[in-house]
């Protein structure tokens, strides 16, 4: 009897011994879903404020990467090759064409409307590493305009004639330069 009482005594010593230890385990488990818990309530909060969930722009444009034709505003000008052809970043959200030819990153040249569209369209496009040959491509395929070069006697490019090809009927008579 003396000895299941001892073994018992020893039971409850070493079990207030391990109490706390117990509650360690415990607490270092909650702690570490604690922490998952605020890990994922911060990344949302981060996230939140990130460009990921900004608006997006609506899709109407051709791929930027979309291959351009050689002859596309072509010109022997190198400075003006080496512009129209350096990558650039470009974020338009519903911008009314006119508005994109008089503000960056096309403001190196003189754009000159021939025939406007009736109603002027919105762009949106959202581009890295697209060149300015690229970007006025897609601006021109997916509009229906057709951009030529015109240039200087000396050769250097001096304005892009913009012409709305209007809707496949109407394509009669001489547009004025």
């Amino acid at each position: 009897m003396k000895s299941i009482f001892i073994f018992l005594s020893q039971v409850m010593i070493l079990h207030s011994k391990l109490l706390p230890l117990k509650m360690l385990i415990l607490n270092y488990r909650n702690l570490k879903t604690l922490f998952k818990i605020l890990g994922i309530a911060l990344t949302i909060v981060l996230f939140s404020n990130c460009s990921v969930f900004e608006q997006k722009p609506k899709p109407g444009l051709v791929e930027a990467n979309a291959a351009v034709p050689v002859d596309f505003l072509f010109s022997w000008h190198k400075p003006y090759n080496k512009w129209m052809d350096t990558p650039i970043r470009v974020y338009y959200n519903e911008v009314s064409l006119e508005e994109i030819f008089k503000n960056d990153p096309l403001t190196g040249l003189s754009y000159k409307f021939v025939k406007k569209p009736d109603t002027m369209p919105l762009v949106s496009i959202d581009s890295i590493g697209i060149t300015r040959r690229q970007l006025l491509w897609a601006i021109a395929h997916d509009n229906n305009l057709h951009m030529s070069l015109r240039s200087l006697p000396n050769g250097q490019p001096s304005q892009i004639l913009i012409r709305y090809r209007g809707t496949g009927t109407e394509m009669s008579g001489k547009d004025e330069v």
